[in-house]
């Protein structure tokens, strides 16, 4: 399970990700099973830019692991999968929070 400290800036760009229909997409297809970029926007049918612009920043926080693999014609070829099938973010401050309110 990935955990995330609800002010950070992974959690916002994790929430930023999921709030966009492609970028819940792309976690939905690879949470499944391995796919390279190439395959990701076949499946999806968008082009292979706005894919990668999507699996850059769902790596950049850790939630998309990649590995390397041989595709087609025994050439290298990246691919993408989940690291995790649950995301949860933390909302820190305990009692801090609490006395705010009284």
């Amino acid at each position: 399970m990935a955990t995330f400290d609800y002010d950070s800036w992974e959690a916002k760009l994790i929430a930023l990700e999921l709030a966009n229909e492609v970028g819940r997409e792309i976690m939905k297809i690879i949470s499944e099973k391995p796919y390279t970029a190439t395959q990701i926007s076949e499946k999806l049918k968008i082009p292979i830019s706005t894919v990668l612009y999507h699996l850059a920043r769902l790596e950049t926080v850790g939630v998309v692991k990649t590995y390397r693999g041989y595709g087609k014609r025994l050439r290298d070829v990246k691919y993408y999968r989940a690291s995790s099938s649950k995301i949860t973010f933390e909302v820190k401050g305990g009692e801090k929070g609490n006395e705010r309110r009284k």
